[in-house]
């Protein structure tokens, strides 16, 4: 588990944050979601800065080679062998792979025996391709992070994209708003998720506080949180 402290956000000043709040205060409401009356909006409206339908579109896809080298290398193929699968991203990126990559999975991939908290670690990123695909409109719902993502019926969708311009092409890209919305909800149920473990009582709603986390980082990457951080410098605190 991960242990996160509080962010230093300030809270929703404006109406549009205002409202976004009392949305997502409703919804938590409704399922019975405990959450902290003063924990801010996770990124003021005037200040967000959402990524490009191509800027996740490529992340998506250098993110989903990480992950399925990641399950490779797990269940037993090695390094040679694995790399397959970074091929198939490069090409895909126009020969981009490296420029696309995180300075951290760069690392991880060049690593020719990494530590298994390394592979778990990217292996958990399949939650943030998901989030992705929904961000991208290739996934109708989103529905509530309770249980781990079908990998089997994310592999249907994006193995057939050949490239990034495909992928677009497939693409029905969600309002800023909706991502705003979504990325708010979000925060609270990590943050109830914590709560829930720190205090004893266990994740609330049945809601999955490893991919709550998960999920958490990706939207913190869409919608320009933490100073609009690169992906390797994201902090999904609660």
């Amino acid at each position: 588990m991960r242990n996160r402290g509080r962010s230093g956000r300030v809270l929703a000043n404006e109406p549009a944050d205002e409202a976004r709040h009392q949305r997502t205060v409703a919804l938590l409401q409704q399922e019975n979601v405990r959450y902290h009356p003063s924990l801010p909006v996770v990124v003021l409206d005037a200040k967000a800065q959402v990524r490009s339908a191509r800027e996740i579109a490529e992340r998506l896809m250098t993110m989903w080679v990480v992950c399925v080298y990641s399950e490779a290398r797990e269940t037993g193929e090695t390094w040679e062998e694995a790399q397959r699968y970074c091929t198939w991203a490069d090409e895909g990126l126009g020969g981009r792979l490296l420029e696309t990559l995180s300075p951290e999975e760069v690392v991880y991939l060049a690593t020719r025996e990494p530590e298994p908290r390394e592979v778990a670690k990217f292996g958990w990123r399949y939650e943030c391709c998901y989030v992705l695909m929904w961000a991208l409109g290739i996934i109708d719902e989103l529905g509530r992070p309770e249980s781990p993502c079908d990998v089997s019926a994310m592999a249907r969708r994006l193995w057939p994209m050949k490239s990034v311009d495909a992928m677009l092409a497939q693409s029905s890209p969600r309002a800023d708003s909706d991502l705003l919305d979504a990325a708010n909800l979000i925060l609270h149920y990590d943050w109830a998720c914590v709560d829930g473990r720190i205090n004893g009582r266990g994740y609330p709603a049945g809601l999955n506080g490893e991919v709550s986390v998960e999920w958490h980082y990706a939207f913190n990457w869409l919608v320009g949180a933490n100073e609009n951080a690169d992906w390797d410098d994201i902090s999904p605190d609660t």
